[in-house]
C-alpha cells in the first residue's frame, strides 16, 4: 500500500481500516440492502460484459468475491484487487469453493498504483468502488492498464440528488470520510484521456422502493414495487435524459 504521496497514503489506510471491519462482519450495512436494492444495476453491468472468454479482466474491489466469482464463471481470466486483506481473504474463499482460484489473481493493492503491465486487460470492472478512490490518479493508472480498445464498466453512487445526500449525512457510520459520489458533469474533464464514455442512470422513481424496505414488512414488498418502477425510469428517463442526475446511481462505458 505504498504511496509517495503522505495524505493519499492516509487515505488508504482509513479506506483500508473501514473495509476490513465491513468485509470482517462488522455492521456497517444500511438496512436496505438486506432487499439486495442494487441487484438492478449490477445485472444491467453484467449483461454488458457478454462472453469473457479469451479476455483478461480487472476488477476494481473484489469485496465479498461474488463478482469475481461471476466474472470467472463467464470464461475471464481475472485479476481482481482491493485495499483491504480482508476483501482479499473473503474473495479467495468464495473461489475456492467454486474451484476457481486457478483462474484468478487476487491481490491486496490500491488502484491509484496499480502493479499490472502497460495495456494488459481488454476489460475493466468495478461496483460502486471508483467514488472511494483518488480519480485522477486511478483513472491514470486504468488508462495505462487497459489495451487499445479495452473497455471500463463502474456502477457508481451519484451526488446530485439532494434526498440522497441527506440520507449519506445522517448515516457516516455506513461510509468512509473520504469518498465522494460521482457528478455528471465532472466526466467529461475526468475522462478526457479516454477515446469515449457513455452513461446511463438508474434509480429514479425506484428509489421509492428501496425507502420502503425501511417500513415494516418492506423487503418483503421491494421486489413486487421495484420491477414496474425501473420500467417507468427506463421510459422517463429515455424521454428526459436529464432526469439522470436525479437518479441514485450511473453506469458507466469508458473506452480506452
Amino acid at each position: 500500500m505504498s504511496s509517495q504521496d503522505p495524505l493519499l497514503e492516509a487515505r488508504l489506510q482509513r479506506e483500508a481500516q473501514f473495509h476490513d471491519s465491513k468485509y470482517g462482519g462488522g455492521d456497517l450495512y444500511p438496512r436496505h440492502y438486506a432487499a439486495r436494492p442494487t441487484q438492478y444495476v449490477y445485472t444491467q453491468m453484467r449483461d454488458c460484459l457478454g462472453d469473457l472468454h479469451g479476455k483478461r479482466v480487472l476488477e476494481y474491489g473484489c469485496g465479498e468475491g461474488w463478482i469475481t466469482r461471476d466474472l470467472a464463471r463467464m470464461g475471464g481470466r481475472v485479476c481482481a484487487f482491493d485495499i483491504s486483506p480482508q476483501a482479499v481473504e473473503n474473495t479467495r474463499r468464495v473461489l475456492a469453493a467454486d474451484d476457481l482460484l486457478d483462474r484468478c489473481s487476487i491481490e491486496v493493492m490500491p488502484a491509484e498504483s496499480l502493479v499490472y503491465e502497460r495495456e494488459s486487460f481488454d476489460v475493466a470492472v468495478g461496483f460502486a468502488i471508483i467514488h472511494h478512490l483518488d480519480l485522477v490518479k486511478a483513472l491514470a493508472e486504468l488508462h495505462r492498464v487497459l489495451k487499445p480498445g479495452g473497455v471500463g464498466y463502474f456502477a457508481e453512487p451519484l451526488a446530485s440528488n439532494p434526498l440522497i445526500q441527506l440520507y449519506r449525512r445522517m448515516t457516516p457510520q455506513f461510509r468512509t470520510a473520504d469518498e465522494q459520489p460521482l457528478v455528471l458533469s465532472q466526466l467529461p474533464s475526468l475522462l478526457s484521456s479516454f477515446r469515449s464514455f457513455e452513461h446511463r442512470e438508474f434509480y429514479l422513481t425506484a428509489l421509492a422502493a428501496v425507502a420502503i424496505t425501511y417500513a415494516p414488512g418492506g423487503s418483503r414488498l421491494f421486489p413486487a414495487l421495484s420491477a414496474p418502477l425501473h420500467r417507468l425510469d427506463q421510459v422517463l428517463l429515455r424521454a428526459i435524459p436529464r432526469l439522470g442526475a436525479w437518479g441514485w446511481y450511473t453506469l458507466l462505458r469508458i473506452t480506452r
